[in-house]
This record gives C-alpha cells, structure tokens and sequence, in this order.
C-alpha cells in the first residue's frame, strides 16, 4: 500500500479509521481553535532548500502559513467530526479539499462507498477535541507544504460490538499524527497526499496537566 491510499485504509480499520470523519449532526460542528506544542519560541513554519535545510522561518501569522493552515483545519474539521447519519454528505465535502490527482486515486478505490458502509453499518461518530501543530515545511519557491499535525477524537457513539471488535471505547481520547501534503493550484491551497501513523488511546493527563489548549 502506497502512502497515497493510507487515508482509505485507516478508514477501513475505523480510525485507523480517523481520516475519515466529518461534521456530526449532533456533536461538534466546528474544528477547535488550533493549538501547538511548546516549541521555546521558535517558529513552527520553516522554509527550506533542497537539501531540507532551514532558510527561513515564518511566524504564525504569515498569510502564507494563515492560508494553509485553515485549509488543514477545515479538512481535519470535516474528517474527524463525523456521523453515521450524515456520513454520504461529509464525504463528498472532504473532496472539495483534494486536488484531482489524489481524488481520483481515492475514487478508483470506492472510498466514499466504502466509508459510508463503515460508519452506516456500525453506526459511528466521532467529534474533533483538539490539534496540535509540530514543524512543518514550504520549500523555496513556497508552492507545496508539507505539513505536520496531530489530531484528538473521540467516538461518541457506534455499535458495541464493532467497538469492542477493534478494542475502541465511546468517550476516550485517542490520537493521531499526520502529515498533509498540499500544493498551490491557482489561488487555492489543495491537498495532494495524506500520511497517518495508528490511532492512539491518549493516556491519561497527569493532575496538573494541561491538555495543548
């Protein structure tokens, strides 16, 4: 399996199924405010040459990094807020984000057929609770970015024996870290791959703890 079709096969696992998931019709309707790990005061967005050496720094408030990073956050508030009852209109939403290519890869694949059978027989959902930003990178002409996130969710409904199938439990954090490539496609930015590592139960906060908010 090639990196490319790493969003449908985490799918088809339901969360390894987490880049499938769209705004809920009851539960969270909106991607949380994005939030990054403490990183000493220095810029998350690095420009870089060839050799995959920082040039250049961008602060958070460059429109260049403002642009990508709501074009993520939009796409992760639709594939982490997701619900049995709505699942077939969240789909075709999340290809709004895509370029052609990678749509297309993920239609040869009857990804949306797909996806749509796994929440409507095991009657899931899953809300968004939180992001988290970590180093991410514009080469020099600053036309692609590849950037890399983790995203918090949490099942808030779905068949108990699915569930317990899958070792997954309602209500319990579990994370995932992803790498979202995009490109500039005229004045939009669209995303071309998507790379997942597992879903991961969070363990728990310490007392005292914060939660990246």
């Amino acid at each position: 399996m090639n990196r490319r079709t790493v969003l449908l096969a985490l799918a088809v696992t339901a969360l390894s199924a987490a880049g499938c998931t769209t705004a809920p019709t009851t539960g969270l309707q909106t991607a949380p405010r994005p939030t990054a790990p403490d990183h000493s005061g220095q810029s998350l967005w690095h420009v870089i040459d060839k050799n995959g050496k920082t040039v250049a720094q961008l602060p958070d408030d460059d429109p260049l990094v403002t642009t990508v990073r709501k074009t993520v956050v939009l796409h992760s508030g639709i594939v982490d807020n997701r619900d049995h009852r709505t699942v077939a209109t969240s789909a075709a939403g999340e290809f709004a984000f895509y370029n052609k290519g990678f749509a297309a890869s993920l239609d040869s694949q009857h990804y949306k057929t797909k996806l749509e059978r796994l929440f409507t027989d095991n009657r899931l959902a899953t809300r968004q609770t939180s992001l988290a930003w970590y180093k991410s990178t514009f080469p020099e002409d600053r036309t692609t970015a590849k950037v890399d996130m983790e995203t918090t969710i949490e099942f808030t409904a779905g068949d108990a024996a699915y569930l317990k199938a899958k070792q997954l439990a309602l209500h319990t954090p579990y994370t995932q870290r992803r790498t979202i490539s995009l490109a500039k496609t005229g004045d939009r930015w669209l995303i071309v791959a998507i790379e997942k590592n597992p879903l991961t139960r969070q363990a728990k906060t310490l007392p005292g703890g914060g939660d990246g908010r």
